[in-house]
């Protein structure tokens, strides 16, 4: 015997039968133009990077 019994019909799951999700098609935007734009959002909040640490002690980097 299994959970699921004896379906005939996709309708007689009831899970199943309204399953998925209902998506908008894709914008025509071009979304390098969008990533473009996001940047010039960031590059205009933020300027100048702020000054990090080393992580490296040293002139070398071993793994």
């Amino acid at each position: 015997m299994t959970s699921c019994g004896n379906l005939t019909s996709v309708n007689d799951a009831p899970l199943a039968a309204e399953g998925g999700l209902a998506l908008p098609a894709a914008r025509a935007e071009d979304p390098f133009r969008a990533l473009d734009e996001l940047m010039a959002v960031v590059e205009a909040l933020c300027p100048t990077w702020p000054q990090r640490d080393p992580f490296v002690t040293g002139d070398k980097m071993r793994l």
